[in-house]
């Protein structure tokens, strides 16, 4: 049986954790270091007008995606469950770390006013990378036929009930 990982880090407080074992992992209660939606929540506004100018799976919902890992990485503290829905996709982990440097440079903008600082010469613009998210996308079980990629990264577009949850 395969398993996924929904890892917190050590410094956040047990309230998330506590009531996904309640109630089950939901975007409500995931970790403030993996959080929900990964690089297609970033610029929803983007992502929505891209995912309706092509064919897609209805039920992709950044909004309500759960970011989780094939191992715990190394981390002391996570949910473990089985692998038991078909609303798992996988995406390219490379492309959101360059589109999180548009976050950044955002952020470096509304705190100095300078602009590009974040992001490197040659980068390409944000509704680029997302329409490259966004075709970077497979289910988990072609993932893992294919592992096209070095760093996934991993959404479950369903609810884990919680007695599919094991605390580890």
């Amino acid at each position: 049986m395969m398993f996924l990982y929904h890892v917190y880090g050590e410094l956040e407080d047990n309230k998330n954790l506590q009531m996904a074992l309640k109630s089950g992992l939901s975007p409500n209660y995931t970790s403030t270091f993996l959080g929900s939606g990964g690089g297609g929540a970033f610029f929803p506004e983007i992502m929505e007008e891209i995912q309706h100018t092509s064919e897609y799976e209805k039920w992709i919902n950044f909004d309500k995606g759960i970011v989780v890992f094939l191992d715990p990485n190394g981390f002391k503290k996570y949910l473990k469950f089985p692998v038991f829905s078909n609303q798992i996709m996988v995406f390219d982990r490379s492309i959101t770390s360059i589109l999180f440097s548009y976050i950044e440079d955002e952020y470096v903008f509304n705190e100095t006013g300078r602009v590009g600082t974040m992001i490197e010469p040659g980068t390409h613009d944000k509704r680029t990378l997302i329409e490259m998210y966004w075709e970077s996308r497979v289910s988990l079980n072609d993932f893992l036929l294919t592992h096209p990629y070095e760093k996934p990264e991993i959404l479950v577009f369903d609810h884990v009930p919680p007695e599919m949850l094991t605390l580890e």
